[in-house]
């Protein structure tokens, strides 16, 4: 038997972004799932709107046999619901099936089904720190820091850091 050689990974001759260098790690993934790129999945919040951008995700796209034969059949997207917005995603579908059109530009979902599989909520944006008001030992102390630097804007900024990063609570 020949011995097979891992397969090593297509390297860039230009520098990439993050972004772009995370589509093609999850590239895979995405066409086993029926999507033809992951430009549905990162833009959805983007298309559809609340309380739909955070309550229904995209799970899946199968197109029917038939659009081989009429170009103008489109897929159907699976998504998976919370349950918290589900009778009110059976009411929008047709109105969420049309932001999705509209936004490619083209007929590519024909029906919105749910899905089965149970509903994973997205992560919330981490919350901002709240923020107290410094002592004047606080105040006096983060004014000597700042004192020798000549700058005024730059003394300023650094004075704001400083509040920020010891006023946090």
């Amino acid at each position: 038997m020949a011995d097979k050689k891992p397969k090593t990974p297509k390297r860039l001759r230009r520098s990439a972004s993050i972004a772009e260098l995370a589509e093609r790690a999850i590239e895979p993934m995405v066409r086993k799932r029926g999507f033809a790129n992951s430009e549905l999945l990162m833009r959805w919040s983007t298309i559809v709107s609340a309380p739909f951008d955070k309550g229904v995700v995209p799970d899946k796209l199968n197109w029917p046999r038939e659009s081989e034969m009429n170009p103008h059949v489109g897929a159907v997207l699976t998504v998976r619901v919370d349950p918290i917005h589900a009778l009110a995603f059976t009411h929008e579908t047709e109105t969420i099936k049309g932001a999705i059109n509209r936004y490619f530009g083209f007929y590519l979902v024909d029906k919105i089904k749910p899905s089965r599989r149970p509903f994973v909520p997205q992560l919330e944006e981490a919350k901002k720190p709240t923020q107290r008001r410094l002592s004047e030992g606080e105040e006096k102390s983060l004014a000597q820091m700042v004192e020798g630097i000549e700058n005024p804007e730059l003394r300023e900024s650094l004075l704001k850091l400083g509040r920020g990063l010891k006023g946090r609570g």
